[in-house]
């Protein structure tokens, strides 16, 4: 019995037996998952060292948008630590911003 044999008999039997609904959130979950699995795999095996560094994430497309947006000072020095202090970190303040 081969692994496609052993994986299309659980998996039609699921199909039958499932809703609709179950069947599109199973299916998004594994989307999702599939995406994080890539996402980790490309930034520990794919690192291109002519490139500046890359802040580790778990999530394509959301990155660490929530860690930086609750202190972003924080972010910022953390990374700074991981990675070198000789590493390129440039911070522009708005022009409309007095202060």
């Amino acid at each position: 019995m081969g692994l496609i044999a052993a994986v299309a008999g659980p998996l039609g039997d699921f199909l039958a037996t499932s809703s609709v609904g179950l069947i599109l959130a199973a299916g998004v979950a594994s989307v999702v998952v599939l995406a994080v699995i890539l996402n980790v795999l490309q930034q520990l095996l794919l690192k291109n060292p002519n490139e500046p560094p890359v802040v580790f994430h778990w999530f394509p497309i959301l990155g660490s948008t929530v860690t930086y947006g609750i202190d972003p000072y924080k972010f910022f020095f953390s990374c700074r630590e991981k990675v070198s202090t000789n590493a390129p970190c440039a911070i522009e303040e708005d022009a409309d911003h007095e202060g």
